[in-house]
């Protein structure tokens, strides 16, 4: 749906009564608000305190959780302290920051999809050699710069004023983009919706390569041609399935958001309860992103527990089906009461060590 650039001369007037439809937004938004503080922040611990989970791939979803964390902590509570006063709870230079933050964390949310799904592509179907060159320690750090200038460049037209401005939104009561300029509308709908499409069009595009060169791989196994470079390990499938989760869970929460601000911008066709809930989704990404990482990759979960523990390296956990190693203390016990009872009885062969441990 097309906007007219003339129609969006000014939000609509409206004068501003807390209702419940806010009451909703607010208890939404405060969920989220505290669990995506807690779980970002032992997200970012982890990848800092352990070496396991510190890996090229894990780099982009430590570029996520950083801006998901400022997202939890400091967005979200100073949206809903705007939401029950009505008014911008800091000065211009301020809201105008934290309209910045609010969509600069969104575009690194996409950005760092984008290279997750590159990075799985890279790995499954291209060369081990290139998955080394193009992802190792130092390049990973840099592809994280560069989705930081990236975001930079897309957000300077509304950071100088040229099309949009960032500010106080008087219509939905947060600091984003100023609803006093006619642009900013536009900048949202044209520049970061359109950037988000493209973003799910390429992501989506990895996804579906990687599946026909999994589903190739198989088809050759299947007929038992033996080694071939089509070949892929069950590890690497596993994990990508793993990554497709996060990228899958970041569209099912924004995707509705991303629609209606593209058919109803100011919630002057659908009731403000509709709107309202779909921004809180929209929001919940920030808190369900921890869950995803512990619930799907195996060196966070080990991360999470060995914190909880106080350790300050993760343990491996035995391989199913070894039995456990018995204690010295024990083995050198039973020998030397096995020694004492031979020496008494007078009767029978000692028993070894090896066999004890058997």
């Amino acid at each position: 749906m097309s906007l007219n650039k003339s129609a969006l001369k000014s939000a609509p007037d409206m004068v501003y009564d807390l209702q419940w439809e806010d009451g909703l937004l607010v208890g939404l938004l405060g969920a989220s608000g505290m669990i995506g503080t807690v779980g970002n922040a032992a997200v970012i611990l982890a990848f800092c305190l352990y070496r396991k989970v510190r890996t090229s791939a894990n780099a982009f979803i430590l570029n996520t959780s950083v801006f998901d964390l400022l997202t939890s902590a400091v967005v979200i509570p100073l949206i809903i302290s705007s939401l029950m006063s009505g008014l911008p709870n800091c000065g211009g230079a301020c809201c105008a920051f934290v309209g910045f933050l609010n969509l600069f964390s969104l575009l690194q949310s996409m950005l760092s999809c984008v290279l997750i799904a590159f990075n799985r592509y890279v790995h499954v179907v291209l060369s081990v050699a290139t998955y080394k060159r193009l992802f190792g320690p130092v390049k990973a750090v840099l592809w994280v710069v560069g989705a930081w200038v990236s975001g930079i460049l897309i957000m300077f037209p509304a950071m100088s004023g040229m099309y949009g401005s960032l500010g106080w939104d008087a219509y939905v009561q947060i600091c984003q983009l100023s609803s006093d300029d006619p642009a900013s509308p536009l900048f949202f709908t044209n520049v970061v919706l359109s950037l988000y499409w493209v973003v799910v069009l390429a992501i989506s595009a990895f996804y579906i390569r990687i599946y026909l060169h999994v589903r190739k791989s198989t088809m050759a196994i299947g007929q038992h041609l033996g080694h071939s470079p089509q070949q892929v390990s069950l590890q690497a499938v596993k994990r990508t399935k793993h990554m497709f989760y996060i990228f899958f869970t970041f569209l099912i929460l924004t995707c509705p958001h991303a629609i209606i601000n593209y058919v109803d911008f100011y919630a002057t066709l659908l009731p403000e309860a509709v709107f309202f809930t779909i921004g809180a989704i929209y929001y919940l990404n920030t808190a369900v992103n921890p869950i995803i990482y512990t619930w799907t990759l195996k060196e966070f979960r080990q991360g999470f527990k060995s914190m909880v523990r106080c350790r300050r390296q993760i343990l491996p956990n035995p391989p199913a089906g070894q039995p456990s190693v018995t204690r010295p203390v024990r083995v050198r016990n039973v020998q030397f009461r096995m020694t004492v009872s031979n020496r008494v009885a007078q009767a029978g062969p000692s028993i070894a060590l090896s066999e004890v441990n058997t």
